[in-house]
Formats: structure tokens, C-alpha cells, sequence
């Protein structure tokens, strides 16, 4: 990948604890996505009808692995909608007809740190799309944002990220064109249910 010439228009944040899933802008901060994982406790106590002590959404320690339904919930209070990305279809085919609502990726990689044997880590980064439709990698891991070198890169990236049982999800700004068109052309394969992906206790940072 090619590093970009500047970087002075994008926003960029370093890995943070566990707080790689964090949105790549200055939004949210840390106490507003912490309350909408608390509201997202709420819904499901009040649906399962029993209580719910430790919050599933997010890390009980207070250091961020938060669950992607938190990201989606975030989305939506910024009129972006998530879907989550099959990866039984073709991601060069998806992409190449994404229309200009598509703002992004969110990808969501398996890790193994090495300092927690038998441990499983979780680790989220977004994927920009730029005006002109060029990607750049915002992984929180990286010194700065990275740009793809032509879409065959991007593609190629992506594909590694799923035969790697990676997830993709796909962003796009929340309007009644791009949901119409969408939904005609199956690109993405619904929106991403409330339960959490994985337990706070089973995520580990590792940056």
C-alpha cells in the first residue's frame, strides 16, 4: 500500500487500550459510547425480562472492546446505516456497484496475542472510501492512513481479510435512494442484530 501525500483532511487515531473500534473522527467520545451500550443493556433486559449485571456491549474493566452493535448505534445517530458483508458473494462485484452513499468499510479481524496464550482477540478498523472512490486503510495500528494502491489492492486486501475469518461490514449514508438501491441489488445482507458478537471478557487488545 502507498502512503498518502497528506494526510492533512483525514482523521486519524492510534490503538488506544481496547478501543480500536472507536469511530475514526472526532464524534464519539469514550463516555458517549460507553451510554450506548448502556442504553443497549436496557433493551435487552426489558426483551429477555430478566436482569442483566455485567454489560455484554462492552469491556467491564472500562477499556472499550465495544461490541459492533455499539458501532451500528453510533452509525445511526451520524444518519449512516452498517450492514454486514456476506462473504458468500463477491466483494470486487459489491463493491464495484456501490453507489456514492457507500462512505466505508468497518472490518473486523481475529487475533492471537502472543503475551496471552490460548486467548482470542477481536481487533476493528474502518476502511475510508474517498470522493474519487480510492479506499484508505485507518487501522488505529498504523502511524498514519494508508492509501490503497488501485481498487485490485483494495480487493485484494479484503480478500485476505475474509479467507482469514474476517467480517466485513459495509457503511453507508442513510438516505431513501441509497436504501431503494441497495436493497435492489443485494449488496449487503441486513443489518446487524443486537447480540454481541462476543463477550467483553474473551476480546484482548492486540496492538
Amino acid at each position: 500500500m502507498a502512503q498518502i501525500t497528506s494526510t492533512r483532511s483525514l482523521y486519524h487515531e492510534c490503538q488506544n487500550h481496547g478501543q480500536c473500534g472507536k469511530l475514526q473522527g472526532p464524534v464519539f467520545s469514550i463516555t458517549d459510547l460507553d451510554i450506548i451500550a448502556e442504553d443497549l443493556r436496557k433493551i435487552a433486559q426489558e426483551s429477555l425480562q430478566k436482569t442483566i449485571w455485567k454489560n455484554p456491549y462492552k469491556s467491564p474493566m472500562g477499556m472499550g472492546y465495544y461490541d459492533v452493535s455499539v458501532l451500528e448505534a453510533a452509525l445511526n445517530k451520524q444518519d449512516c446505516t452498517l450492514a454486514w458483508f456476506d462473504a458468500r458473494r463477491d466483494i470486487a462485484e459489491s463493491l464495484a456497484q456501490q453507489d456514492e452513499s457507500m462512505v466505508g468499510l468497518i472490518v473486523h479481524v481475529p487475533t492471537s496475542p502472543r503475551w496471552v496464550p490460548f486467548w482470542k482477540g477481536q481487533h476493528w478498523f474502518g476502511i475510508l472510501r474517498l470522493s474519487n472512490g480510492a479506499f484508505v486503510n485507518l487501522d488505529s495500528r498504523l502511524s498514519q492512513p494508508t492509501a490503497f494502491a488501485g481498487f485490485d489492492d483494495t480487493i485484494e486486501f479484503l480478500n485476505d481479510i475474509l479467507q482469514n475469518n474476517g467480517r466485513l461490514f459495509l457503511i453507508h449514508r442513510n438516505t431513501v435512494e441509497s436504501r431503494e438501491q441497495q436493497g435492489e441489488k443485494g449488496g449487503a445482507s441486513g443489518t446487524v442484530v443486537s447480540e454481541p458478537i462476543a463477550a467483553a471478557e474473551d476480546e484482548v487488545d492486540a496492538s
